[in-house]
């Protein structure tokens, strides 16, 4: 039978796998090891503490599974020609009756699968770019197995729920403050560039640390605009899209009950083609509905191609300052859903450059801009006095309404 040789690198990575904790957390700087150390828990639960189990590794993207933990997988010998690898279902079946089962939190609805199956043991890697629900569902899954765990590995992003979950609560095992450079694999020209990284975004990515961000374009953003429930009908859906490739694409949902406005859904992923858009644009619009989709208008030619695929795309308002200051003054009507992570963590550090409050910094800021251009832009519509539609919630039916233009 294939070896799988467990062999961590780093004191850090030693700590994570000798811990006996039912929950644990690995919180570092990028570069770390952090994804390594999730596998090769992983591999400990599949081959020794939970032998014959299953267990779950999710991820915040389907690319992030397919990019990231099953190459790095393919080097530990984990998924090898001897084990039964299910490609299309993400699926790992060792010939000691263990299972490994791999999924995305992409979406509302991909989270609501993870319902499903009892389990063991869990990996969710970038913990903190997924919404808590994540965790909280796959807790109650934990019924099988003499040793059920659950361990979380990420880089932090402000203040949020890996925080209180792990550190605020003090109730869990949890490894904090680890440096990029606790990796000897890395080589030295990363570790120079990663020093190009300052302030507290320093402090965040490098140093594994958890921050405050001052100068913060939307201070007022609280846990009060952080929601659980939605609404079941709306006036209008609006869509804000961010172009993007190496940095992440960026749509976010919106939709407008009278004069309040929800943020119901994103779509936050890296290496995203405009044909791999299409699909996850229709998905979306068959549970929030058909809306206007204010598009970074730098792209001219993929607003073209959405047009022509049936999308009511349009040139989003890209009027920075104007823009920010009509999502501020929504402050007092606007909610966001705890599922939509990436958002509220780009809330949490959206920074003007140099506090002058003249100019944000173009750093987590894919989601605010994608949610500047579906307010902004939208408002100006308004104001020219074009009429919008009304729209009752299909969530419970896959029918497809049909297209509207303006």
């Amino acid at each position: 039978m294939t070896k799988v040789e467990i062999q961590p690198n780093s004191e850090p990575q030693k700590k994570f796998l000798r811990n006996d904790k039912k929950n644990l957390a690995f919180i570092s700087g990028i570069g770390a090891g952090k994804t390594v150390a999730g596998i090769m828990r992983t591999a400990l639960n599949l081959f020794k503490w939970n032998e014959g189990e299953r267990g779950y590794v999710v991820a915040p993207t389907h690319k992030m599974l397919n990019n990231v933990i099953i190459p790095e997988m393919k080097k530990w010998n984990l998924i090898n020609e001897e084990f039964s690898w299910n490609r299309s279902q993400k699926k790992l079946h060792l010939p000691n009756d263990s299972v490994m089962i791999m999924d995305s939190a992409d979406n509302k609805r991909k989270i609501e699968r993870l319902r499903g199956p009892n389990i063991s043991w869990f990996w969710m890697d970038e913990g903190a770019r997924m919404p808590k629900k994540v965790w909280d569902i796959m807790i109650g899954r934990l019924r099988t197995g003499s040793y059920r765990n659950a361990y979380v590995t990420t880089t932090p992003k402000g203040f949020n729920w890996i925080y209180k979950e792990f550190i605020k609560k003090d109730k869990h095992y949890f490894l904090s403050d680890i440096p990029t450079n606790v990796n000897p694999e890395l080589p030295s020209d990363y570790l120079e560039r990663m020093e190009e990284y300052e302030g507290q975004f320093y402090q965040q990515e490098i140093q594994g640390q958890f921050v405050q961000f001052e100068g913060l374009v939307h201070p007022w953003f609280s846990e009060d605009h952080i929601v659980s429930d939605l609404p079941s009908s709306w006036d209008e859906t609006i869509y804000g899209l961010d172009w993007g490739y190496r940095n992440p694409m960026a749509v976010v949902v919106l939709v407008r009950r009278g004069d309040e406005f929800f943020v119901v859904d994103e779509l936050y992923d890296r290496r995203l083609t405009i044909d791999d858009l299409v699909p996850k644009l229709s998905s979306l619009e068959e549970t929030w509905g058909n809306g206007k989709i204010f598009c970074d208008p730098s792209e001219p030619s993929n607003i073209e191609k959405l047009k022509r695929e049936g999308f009511s795309a349009k040139k989003a308002n890209n009027d920075v300052m104007p823009g920010i200051s009509q999502v501020s003054s929504l402050r007092n009507q606007l909610s966001v859903s705890d599922r939509c992570q990436n958002t509220i963590n780009e809330f949490r550090s959206y920074q003007y450059k140099d506090n002058d409050k003249e100019e944000p910094q173009k750093e987590n800021d894919h989601a605010m801009d994608s949610l500047r251009y579906a307010l902004y832009s939208n408002s100006k519509i308004k104001e020219a006095g074009v009429a919008t539609i009304s729209w009752t919630s299909n969530r419970n039916n896959n029918k497809r309404n049909k297209r509207f233009s303006y």
